[in-house]
């Protein structure tokens, strides 16, 4: 894989040789480099740089600044999911490595839909976190979300309520076709009037669904090596051990109650430990 450079791909070894020519003189030094005042773009090369370099622990250390300063890009995800996959590759990974480079590939897919790069990099993690479970015996869990939820994230809300809106228009223009004499005009109204009514019908829950998914649950995921899901008080909940959500999974995050997170996996509701979550770019 390659790291990315102002919205291009290049090969580390070669990116890393680039940006020292360029950069060598610019560059701050290690103690003016924690400094806030520090432009994100320069943080951004700085662990692109280092990420060439090979230097994965300098370039998580980074790109994690820069997501800490509330910088997003798509780029600075997906090199921060590589940094976390090199070190992986390199054997000096930590725990929850591999669901931190999830995260970090799936923040870059949600920010930048059709990255094929990152959409492969994310089977790839997942499938690394898939062989390792089954390693240690650990049934290997694919939880999907439920058909609502589904419908409802087919579309933004401000989809939905685009064609709430339209279907809303049409319904207007099917009312006043019915009411011209007979005709094909007054048979046109007479179909279009009631395929828009139930369309509006439908579209109008779904833009409200689709808004209060949006105010009140944020995209996240596992990055531990698992996490069994709690009741609002911490204790583990019935048949708990059908309950263990693993690294890298997605879930849905919502309230928050001291150190616990409300979380939903597919149709599973519990609370985590909101360490254990990583949540993504809005």
């Amino acid at each position: 894989m390659e790291a990315r450079v102002n919205g291009r791909r290049r090969r580390p070894l070669a990116g890393a040789l680039l940006l020292a020519a360029g950069l060598a003189a610019a560059l701050p030094s290690s103690e003016a480099r924690a400094q806030p005042a520090e432009p994100p773009e320069v943080l951004f090369q700085e662990g692109t740089a280092a990420l060439g370099r090979g230097e994965y622990g300098a370039a998580i250390d980074t790109f994690e600044l820069l997501a800490d300063r509330g910088f997003v890009h798509p780029d600075a995800s997906y090199n921060r999911g590589l940094a976390y996959l090199t070190r992986v590759r390199e054997g000096a990974d930590r725990p929850g490595d591999l669901g931190r480079a999830a995260a970090a590939f799936e923040e870059a897919l949600r920010l930048r839909p059709g990255d094929a790069d990152a959409d492969r990099a994310l089977d790839l993690v997942r499938a690394e976190i898939t062989r390792r479970r089954s390693r240690r015996a650990t049934d290997a869990v694919d939880v999907r979300p439920t058909l609502g939820r589904v419908i409802v994230g087919l579309a933004s809300e401000r989809t939905w309520a685009a064609a709430a809106l339209l279907a809303s228009l049409l319904l207007a223009l099917g009312m006043v076709l019915r009411r011209r004499p007979a005709g094909p005009a007054h048979v046109a109204g007479s179909v279009l009037a009631p395929t828009a009514l139930a369309a509006l019908l439908a579209l109008v829950p779904l833009t409200y669904a689709a808004r209060h998914l949006r105010l009140t649950t944020r995209a996240g995921v596992v990055v531990v090596p698992e996490v069994r899901l709690l009741d609002e008080d911490g204790r583990a909940l019935p048949r708990a051990e059908h309950s263990a959500i693993p690294e890298g999974a997605s879930v849905e995050v919502g309230r928050r109650s001291g150190g616990l997170a409300e979380v939903r996996w597919g149709a599973t509701e519990g609370w985590v430990p909101a360490s254990s979550i990583r949540l993504l770019a809005p």
